[in-house]
């Protein structure tokens, strides 16, 4: 995601011939006999077993409205109906920590806040209505049921940086002001233009850094509290993971996906106990690589097994902000399948299906257990070769369920 991602999705040529009898209906006009109570429309009714601990979203592609109002709604759903409190978004660590401070009564704006994720993909009126209402909830919540706004990604250092130094410069001005010279180098304004040796050395800094967090850990706890000690330490992490993951090139998608890993488990870790919800591109949240390196999802389902509870979305139409070096483009593909003809004959113009409840159905076990070709686009698109925009994937394996759209419209810009 953002200017230099390398996000490669290899796919086959040849799409599967995907024969509409088999449609299943249950929203509108059906041609065909089936379980119509399986697939729902109501995304507000969406639950997970209680045996769930992390439920993850994924987008077909980025820049569209409706992917990014669905985190809201399957977020919202899950607060209601599980209990979630955590909110994970596919941005930056540190950024992050700074729209969680706003949602808890900090100064700025839901724009302000929504900008500094990281990514330009977030600068819109539908992040920025999110992170409103997220504050607004917690202006009620009663103690220990606030929502929290995390990043789980680490492609940015200013805001790592930010937070750990702040911290330090109280328990240990000596090494803040060291490190703060030290690390300079590493911002985001001249993030393109680091050399992979500088990055090297910024690693090896980082590391320093974190041990000497660890050494002023009784200092920091006594001034921040546990909590305090604990993000501070991660920001450090963060700013060794984004210098190895900026200096990597063919191991970029490998190195980054396995440290988002590793932040998601860190929240868990450092959870209440609640179910965690996070959110990226499908690629990311599936639980099967759908290119040649371990992703997010794959990784998540082997550590936490049926507690990873991964939901998937396709487009038939997708109108998207493609994003340029200067701005965004307006661009718009195609890709009909089984699971998204549904949704033109529903009313709502969408479903969701959860896997599981589908599973004895014959048609949904058909459709979920036989490859579909869905949209999978990344910030921008540079070819419009259906090849290369969809990926065929068994959806049962891939996911536990899906949101389905008839079409998709870009995001409402907010920059």
């Amino acid at each position: 995601m953002g200017k230099g991602i390398k996000m490669r999705f290899s796919v086959k040529i040849i799409a599967s011939v995907l024969c509409l009898s088999i449609l299943l209906g249950g929203c509108g006009n059906s041609t065909v006999s089936a379980d119509l109570t399986l697939a729902q429309t109501d995304i507000g009714a969406i639950t997970v077993s209680e045996d769930v601990c992390v439920v993850g979203l994924g987008e077909a592609s980025h820049g569209v409205k409706e992917y990014q109002e669905l985190k809201a709604e399957v977020f919202k759903a899950l607060v209601q109906n599980n209990g979630c409190r955590t909110f994970v978004i596919e941005g930056d660590f540190g950024s992050a920590l700074k729209v969680d401070d706003y949602i808890h009564g900090g100064e700025g704006t839901a724009k302000e806040a929504a900008a500094v994720i990281g990514f330009r993909i977030y600068r819109t009126r539908e992040m920025e209505e999110l992170i409103e209402w997220m504050r607004t909830y917690n202006e009620t919540a009663k103690e220990g049921e606030d929502l929290h706004f995390y990043g789980m990604d680490m492609q940015w250092a200013d805001n790592s940086k930010e937070y750990v130094f702040r911290i330090l410069e109280q328990a240990a001005p000596a090494v803040c002001a060291a490190y703060e010279a030290d690390l300079a180098f590493l911002n985001d304004e001249d993030m393109f233009d680091i050399s992979a040796e500088a990055f090297g050395q910024g690693m090896s800094m980082a590391e320093s850094l974190i041990q000497e967090v660890d050494g002023a850990k009784d200092g920091i706890v006594e001034v921040f509290g546990n909590e305090g000690f604990a993000f501070a330490r991660e920001c450090a992490v963060s700013i060794y993971n984004c210098c190895n993951i900026r200096k990597s090139d063919q191991e970029y998608n490998e190195v980054r996906d396995s440290y988002m890993a590793e932040k998601v488990k860190w929240l868990i870790e450092h959870g209440d106990g609640s179910v965690i919800f996070i959110n990226g591109h499908n690629g990311h949240i599936g639980k099967v690589n759908i290119a040649n390196y371990n992703c997010l999802g794959k990784l998540l389902a082997e550590e936490l097994g049926d507690r990873y509870f991964a939901i998937g979305t396709d487009a038939e139409v997708t109108v998207f902000n493609s994003q340029t070096d200067d701005g965004f483009k307006e661009l718009t593909v195609k890709n009909g399948n089984s699971l998204n003809a549904l949704a033109g004959a529903c009313e709502e113009g969408r479903y969701y299906i959860d896997f599981g409840v589908a599973a004895g159905d014959n048609e949904w076990g058909q459709v979920m257990g036989e490859k579909q070709r869905i949209t999978t686009l990344n910030v921008s698109a540079v070819t419009f070769m259906k090849s290369l925009y969809t990926t065929e994937i068994i959806p049962k394996d891939t996911f536990d369920g899906m949101i389905i759209l008839d079409k998709v419209s870009p995001t409402t810009l907010n920059l």
